[in-house]
């Protein structure tokens, strides 16, 4: 005889099935950890070339919903390894997608309210949307296409101000100093010295926010490069102001002189990661109410910053200098996420609610035909386990960003010279041959992920 006391079992299950479901379809589409670490490990030990396959050989894992996260993991893993032209295929088909899915966002975020973010396309931060422009930049750089590296940093402007413009200039990642220092160089090294100099001049602005939003100075490679081209220029007036400012005085730079930019990928970006609220309250009839809401923050990898010895020898000339900071992705990406964190709260509790009140309606179709604390109790224990389960942050990241970018800069005559670059303890990250040609810019791009 059925003890009546008791839930059937499928009428539970008939009440569980959309958190059950759910929750299966969200482990379902989420890359493993045991994935993760693989390609961890391949960056750690500068196997880049072996971690970019290791991606391309599970494309289909990260399925259409993250086929951004696909294209901007292999962009920038194949630039690391040095292979300029494909990192260049997916940054691009990443920035496609993304352009795609920012005109459709609006649509998209009614669904999330009722699923989980985590079944929507990952349209990425917006830092990670700035980062793909910079680092295609690089690419072109490295490629020697200087005006293609041009185009793109100029569509980071763009997207920063449509960015600021969406949150009615609320955010602080208004602009990114990095990038315009860059432009500079770039300018610089095209032969457009009025243009470099506003570009410089639009860094040290920037700098000045970056000081106070993430503790980032302004690096004394600009100071010089404003002092220079102002007095390349003959703009008196700044020239005083910048050489008085900085201590810096302009001495006019020999004819013969090229310019070796390196730029250092430092240490392990941050990722996301779950933090879960969870509050619960049993009634006096056994049923337990539970409610629950989960949502991300990006968690540093890493609490130091490094800086780098880079050294110059050849045709008896020898140079050496040290790196300075030039953006810290750790604390740009931190920043972001808090200060839409508020809008990320008012959806997650929206859905979440929705949820509640479904596991709510549950419990209360099983107490009509029950009258025992104890299966109360038992009813409510599955379901909000379920309902538990069901409720995950949306935590995709673009994990194989460094923690920070290093900069260094030289100006050296024409001729082969061995570059190295050494780690503040004497570590050896890189050496290598580099020809300096008189008036060019040559880029070398350094990987020391850990």
């Amino acid at each position: 005889m059925r003890n009546r006391n008791f839930p059937r079992a499928p009428f539970l299950a008939s009440r569980t099935h959309y958190f059950l479901i759910l929750a299966l379809v969200l482990q379902g589409c989420a890359m493993s950890v045991e994935f993760y670490k693989q390609v961890d490990a391949e960056v750690a030990s500068d196997r880049f070339a072996s971690a970019a396959r290791l991606v391309e050989d599970n494309k289909e894992s990260y399925g259409k919903n993250s086929a951004v996260l696909y294209n901007l993991e292999s962009g920038l893993l194949l630039h690391y390894a040095g292979d300029y032209e494909l990192s260049n295929t997916h940054f691009l088909e990443s920035e496609r997608e993304m352009d795609d899915l920012y005109t459709q966002s609006v649509s998209k975020g009614v669904g999330s309210m009722v699923l989980n973010d985590n079944l929507l396309p990952y349209e990425g931060e917006d830092f990670e949307k700035v980062y793909v422009n910079l680092f295609l930049a690089l690419n072109y750089a490295r490629l020697g296409k200087l005006g293609d590296a041009l185009v793109e940093a100029r569509k980071v402007d763009l997207k920063l101000k449509e960015y600021s413009r969406q949150y009615e200039g609320k955010n602080s990642y208004k602009q990114d100093a990095f990038v315009r220092y860059i432009m500079g160089v770039l300018y610089e090294a095209d032969g457009e010295v009025n243009d470099a100099f506003i570009s410089y001049r639009d860094a040290y602005q920037g700098y000045k926010a970056y000081d106070t939003l993430f503790a980032t100075k302004c690096p004394s490679y600009l100071k010089a490069d404003l002092v220079r081209t102002a007095g390349r220029l003959g703009f008196q007036n700044e020239l005083t102001e910048y050489e008085k400012e900085f201590g810096i005085k302009y001495t006019p730079s020999p004819p013969n002189l090229g310019t070796l930019l390196v730029v250092i990928y430092s240490g392990r970006g941050p990722v996301k990661e779950e933090v879960k609220l969870r509050v619960s309250i049993m009634d006096n009839e056994g049923t337990v109410h539970t409610f629950v809401a989960a949502v991300p923050k990006f968690h540093s990898r890493q609490n130091w910053v490094s800086t780098y010895n880079v050294s110059a020898n050849g045709n008896g000339v020898s140079d050496a200098t040290e790196s300075e900071l030039g953006e810290d992705v750790n604390a740009i990406a931190g920043k972001s996420l808090d200060e839409r964190i508020s809008l990320i709260y008012l959806k997650t509790a929206g859905r979440a609610l929705l949820k509640f009140l479904a596991a709510e309606q549950a419990k209360k179709e099983v107490k009509k035909q029950n009258d025992s604390p104890l299966a109360n109790f038992l009813t409510s224990v599955v379901v909000d386990a379920a309902y538990d389960a069901s409720e995950k942050a949306d935590v995709r990241t673009w994990r194989t960003l460094p923690h920070d970018i290093q900069i260094a800069l030289l100006r050296l005559p024409a001729g082969d010279f061995t570059v190295g670059v050494n780690s503040q303890n004497g570590e050896p990250v890189m050496s290598k041959t580099v020809a300096i040609t008189p008036g060019t810019l040559s880029v070398e791009t350094v990987t020391d992920i850990r």
